[in-house]
C-alpha cells in the first residue's frame, strides 16, 4: 500500500522511525517535504512561496492511504491541526482511508474528524491494512 504521512513540521524528526516501520510491514511510504524544507517556519509565506499544501494535496491524490501522525503539541494530546484537517478532508473527499496514530484530539472541529471515520491505531502501525 502507498502511504502519505500528514503531520506537523514539529513531528518530523519522528517520521523516519516511522516511515521505516511501514516499510518493514511491506508499505511505500510518501513523505511530507521535510527533506526540502527542513528550516521553513509554519507561515503562510513559506507555504505560498513553496506551494507545499498544493504539493501534499498531490501526493496524497498518489495514495492508497494517509497516515496522520499525531502526537501532543502545544498542551493538546494527539495534535491535529489546520493543515492536517485540510490533508484528512482532501483524503475523504477522494475516498482514500485516513489512519491516525493516535486518537482523536479534544478540539473544536473533534467532530468534522469523527465524521470522515478515520481508523484509529493506538500507536499500532501493524494494524494498517
Amino acid at each position: 500500500m502507498i502511504i502519505t504521512i500528514c503531520a506537523s513540521s514539529k513531528f518530523f524528526d519522528r517520521l523516519i522511525s516511522i516511515e521505516k516501520e511501514l516499510e518493514s510491514l511491506g508499505h511505500k511510504v510518501i513523505l511530507p517535504s521535510m527533506d526540502e524544507y527542513p528550516s521553513l517556519e509554519e507561515d503562510a509565506f513559506a507555504k505560498i512561496q513553496h506551494d507545499l499544501i498544493r504539493e501534499h494535496f498531490n501526493k496524497i491524490d498518489q495514495s492508497d492511504a494517509i497516515l496522520v501522525v499525531n502526537f501532543e503539541k502545544n498542551g493538546i494530546k494527539n495534535y491535529v491541526g489546520g493543515s492536517g484537517l485540510m490533508e484528512m478532508g482532501k483524503a475523504f473527499d477522494r475516498k482514500i482511508p485516513i489512519f491516525m496514530l493516535n486518537g482523536i484530539p479534544e478540539i473544536s472541529y473533534k467532530e468534522e474528524i469523527k465524521a470522515m471515520k478515520p481508523v484509529i491505531l493506538h500507536g499500532e502501525l501493524s494494524k494498517i491494512n
